[in-house]
């Protein structure tokens, strides 16, 4: 066969695209501009990117094979399998499909937006002075000079959608001002719609970061922008069409984009570098340091945010490299500065970003690699809090196993929430071991749901001796962070008064199960506070009021952050809290 000629057909979207023989189907996706789940960037390693696929392929080998036991045999891992001649290839959509966690309901603001109308006034029709010259604003957009030329002041009154002293706009209506406030995750996109001049709340909308088809973290991520030129233009792409589809549907028919002319941002430092278009090498790479991490302000058209093109996009503010704006605005959400007592924020998601606070004046921040397996990924039957996944777990008295499913659906696979209950209800029966090996001395009744190094819960969906693994990995880079926080600020676990969980999934966590497994230290006696979608809330409070932007610039001068990895206690206490 001719190279280039193998035809490769995309069920149910009306796509096809030509091949090279050996080419994997991945690249053929990818080319063809749709998403299959990559939390490994096709190194074979998640085994997330599975497709149906009839047609020439080569076969799976040991390594493939191993991700696709229990499944149909027309699945493959689309990383792995190569197309030798025509196949038809169907993606399933259930790895979009979240159940999404939005921001606090109790983060109300003082409505004074960045972004206002004006009424402006009458000019004398007799002067021969422009106009634009006698008003407090100033514009230099023809398009906006275009508008007040032509405005005839005999048929009505005009106002200026005002940002700052700039005139960004001209109505002869009063058509609302609406804004959105985004964030930006590396595994979610949230957005809420406002009408800026009530403050009301208009619509949301999330959807899976469709950047998750080239890699589960921003490491990834970044190595991608490394080993192709092209790497932030296609992540950007994929960022901007994810953003233009929930805002959309947060319009729904009745609005338009032209109404929006405010859109503030917050995500990790790597998230916003991409949306501005700017390389994020500098943050793979000593001393990880970022092109700019104060505030950014671009128009609509430099976005390339589906907004009006003379609106305003806010990236907010961040404090370190991996410490972002979406932690600065889940403090300002949570009112940090109210708080007088000893209090651990922390954000748990693909990084563990983490602030402690002492008193009303001090913050210690640091950053830690959690990698993906407490969302679901690089676990044998991981999977987001999609419909189906379990979500909790538990043992009665006579150790069977029981869980629950996100909307009650039938088991498709375990999400972060569910393998976390999961792992401390085996740690505590005794299963799993200190060491976080599967214990064959553990009462003979656990043994019954055990086959080789699984543990079943169904005869599909196992948690595998590599599973306990990952997790383990990732409790101890969140443990250490925390103990090294309280070390640095002289204060023991008992000082700690209270520990806030932010991130959508830490909003569906049991605090018992973190303490079981150790996540968070288990001689901590204070109080575990949930706050779902912090960072969504506070890019909500600095589109809604902008001396919340003000304050979280300051947060950068206030936080002293710990470089946990070039510490010198930093492997002793990671090799340590390994341990369950």
């Amino acid at each position: 066969m001719n190279a280039a000629s193998i035809e490769v057909v995309f069920s149910g979207s009306d796509v096809t695209v030509r091949a090279h023989s050996g080419e994997t189907l991945l690249s053929c996706i990818r080319r063809a501009g749709l998403f299959v789940d990559s939390a490994c960037d096709g190194r074979g390693v998640c085994g997330k990117c599975r497709v149906s696929v009839q047609g020439e392929l080569t076969p799976p080998d040991d390594k493939e094979s191993a991700h696709l036991l229990g499944l149909q045999p027309d699945v493959r891992l689309a990383c792995m399998a190569r197309v030798l001649g025509r196949v038809n290839v169907t993606i399933g959509d259930d790895w979009t499909r979240l159940t999404p966690v939005f921001g606090l309901k109790d983060s109300d603001v003082a409505l004074d937006s960045p972004v206002k109308r004006e009424m402006l006034p009458d000019g004398d029709l007799g002067s021969s002075r422009p106009y634009v010259e006698t008003l407090p604003f100033r514009t230099g957009d023809p398009r906006v000079l275009n508008k007040i030329a032509t405005w005839n002041q005999q048929n009505g009154k005009a106002s200026g959608v005002i940002f700052g002293d700039e005139i960004l706009d001209l109505h002869l209506d009063m058509k609302p001002l609406l804004g959105a406030a985004v964030d930006l995750g590396t595994t979610n996109l949230s957005l809420y719609l406002f009408n800026l001049e009530t403050g009301e709340l208009l619509g949301r909308s999330s959807a899976l970061n469709p950047q998750t088809a080239y890699g589960g973290d921003v490491i990834t991520r970044i190595t991608y922008c490394r080993q192709r030129p092209e790497g932030v233009s296609v992540l950007r792409k994929a960022m901007l069409k994810g953003l233009a589809a929930i805002l959309d549907e947060a319009l729904g028919p009745f609005r338009s984009r032209d109404q929006v002319y405010l859109i503030t941002v917050a995500a990790n430092t790597t998230m916003l570098h991409i949306l501005a278009g700017v390389q994020p090498l500098c943050l793979g790479l000593a001393p990880f340091r970022p092109a700019f991490l104060s505030p950014l302000v671009l128009t609509g058209e430099q976005s390339g945010l589906p907004i009006h093109p003379q609106g305003r996009c806010i990236l907010l503010p961040g404090v370190s490299a991996y410490i972002g704006a979406d932690i600065t605005a889940g403090l300002a959400a949570i009112n940090y500065r109210k708080r007088t007592g000893t209090v651990l924020f922390i954000d748990i998601g693909t990084n563990g970003e983490m602030v402690l606070i002492v008193g009303t004046g001090r913050m210690l921040g640091a950053s830690c690699a959690v990698g993906p397996a407490l969302e679901g990924m690089n676990i044998s039957c991981g999977c987001r809090a999609v419909p189906g996944a379990v979500d909790s777990f538990s043992l009665d008295k006579d150790f069977s196993p029981h869980f629950t499913t996100i909307s009650g659906l039938s088991p498709v696979g375990i999400c972060g929430s569910g393998l976390i209950d999961l792992i401390a209800a085996l740690v505590s029966s005794g299963l799993i071991s200190s060491s976080g090996a599967f214990n064959p001395k553990a009462d003979g009744r656990l043994g019954t749901w055990m086959k080789g190094d699984r543990y079943q819960l169904t005869d599909s969906i196992f948690l595998t001796q590599k599973d306990v693994r990952q997790v383990q990995l990732a409790k101890a880079a969140v443990h250490t962070g925390v103990l090294m926080l309280l070390t640095e600020a002289g204060i023991s676990v008992s000082d700690l008064e209270e520990i806030v969980v932010a991130g959508s999934f830490g909003y569906h966590l049991n605090p018992e199960s973190l303490k079981q497994i150790g996540l968070i230290p288990r001689e901590f006696q204070g109080k575990v506070s949930f706050v779902g979608n912090s960072s969504l809330s506070g890019a909500s409070m600095a589109l809604l009021n902008q001396k919340v932007l003000v304050d979280m610039e300051q947060i950068q001068s206030r936080v002293t952050v710990l470089e946990l990895a070039s510490h010198l206690q930093f492997r002793a206490q990671f090799i340590s809290s390994l341990h369950f």
